[in-house]
């Protein structure tokens, strides 16, 4: 793993939180052995959502001040991943209602579907983690053109008539490739669940 997608180590989660007192250490190690188990499958569940490790670091750092803040409120017992992915969820749910070029720019319906049902995503966590590797995945099998309006159009923001400009094409032209990579993403992810269910 490169240094700049690097997760960041439990040291500098202990740091971002709190200078412990003595009769709180007991508690401060039951939280590090939870997440130092648990900090890469998460860090690769906020990763997924936002798509660029700066972003993703940000918020996994937020989301282990949160998750020590509310440690309290966890069961010791129960499924420390579950609760730490509902925390998660908020945190980025925040993070891309404030950064529109970390949004994924697919249809509000297929980001509804991944990650706006909490309830069902708790009941499901496995599954719904499931459809976003194969979302990742996809995304990476997109062809070089593809791949470039995907980065100006969803991770730039910039509009179809930019992008046209910038590219010599028409607007049209470019709304029609919009259209096939938002096709074509669906397309496979759901041939990728099909796939894995069979």
């Amino acid at each position: 793993m490169s240094k700049k997608n690097k997760i960041p180590s439990k040291s500098s989660v202990v740091r971002v939180t709190t200078e412990p007192c003595q009769t709180d250490l007991p508690k401060i190690r039951q939280f590090e052995q939870l997440l130092e188990v648990d900090k890469s499958r998460l860090y690769a569940y906020i990763h997924a959502f936002v798509g660029d490790p700066s972003a993703a670091d940000d918020i996994f750092q937020e989301t282990c001040l949160t998750l020590w803040q509310e440690f309290d409120k966890f069961e010791l017992g129960t499924n420390f991943s579950k609760w730490a992915n509902v925390i998660a969820y908020y945190r980025i749910e925040n993070f891309r209602r404030s950064n529109k070029r970390y949004q994924l720019g697919l249809s509000e319906d297929f980001l509804n579907e991944f990650s706006h049902n909490i309830s069902v995503f708790e009941s499901n966590r496995d599954n719904w983690e499931q459809k976003w590797r194969h979302l990742e995945h996809c995304r990476s099998l997109l062809s070089a053109p593809l791949k470039e309006v995907y980065q100006s159009f969803y991770l730039e923001s910039l509009t179809a008539k930019q992008i046209a400009t910038n590219t010599g094409r028409s607007v049209h032209a470019i709304r029609k490739v919009i259209h096939k990579i938002r096709t074509q993403l669906l397309a496979c992810v759901n041939k990728k669940q099909q796939e894995a269910s069979s």
